[in-house]
């Protein structure tokens, strides 16, 4: 096998990538039968904002009810949802976080001893190139599948915004750990 293992690995990567135009036809015709479309990444209430979080997975909606109270003070918060992990849509997070000067990026899991949770992790390096990119904050949460309430997204938003000098930016920080 080590032969062809190299070619073997080559033609899987690709695969992988060319999945996503099968992922968004799939995704179309769900939408067609059912009523509910899905997008590689989806936005809420995040065109004016300043200061955006990125979730993943079942997360959204409850960092949903923290963007309401937080647009209720007045605060442009904003909330981006990746709801496609691989093929890693690049373009479509880019997109999304285009204007924003601050972004949270959660995550459930962490690479340990590493530089961070894994979302954070592939933002951080689909962003590394780009000339203009907000300062990224992670916080690593809901492990061992512990709750996490409207307040501790709020605490979140809270924290980043009176980092006005940017020095917790590119750090991750574990999120609601009992001391």
């Amino acid at each position: 096998m080590s032969d062809y293992f190299a070619e073997i690995m080559k033609a899987k990567d690709e695969a992988l990538k060319n999945s996503k135009k099968v992922i968004l036809e799939v995704w179309s015709e769900w939408a067609k039968l059912f009523g509910r479309s899905y997008k590689p990444v989806e936005a809420y209430k995040s065109e004016d904002a300043e200061i955006l979080m990125l979730t993943m997975g079942s997360m959204g909606e409850t960092a949903q009810m923290a963007i309401d109270e937080l647009r209720g003070r007045g605060i442009k918060a904003g909330l981006v949802k990746l709801k496609l992990w691989r093929p890693f849509p690049f373009a479509e997070v880019k997109a999304a976080i285009k204007h924003a000067k601050k972004l949270i990026v959660t995550d459930r899991a962490i690479s340990f001893g590493g530089p961070g949770g894994p979302v954070f992790s592939e933002i951080k390096s689909a962003l590394y190139a780009e000339t203009q990119r907000p300062l990224i904050y992670n916080y690593i949460y809901g492990l061992g599948g512990r709750d996490v309430p409207v307040s501790d997204f709020i605490g979140m938003f809270e924290k980043v915004l009176a980092d006005l000098a940017g020095k917790a930016a590119d750090t991750y920080e574990f999120w609601g750990v009992r001391e």
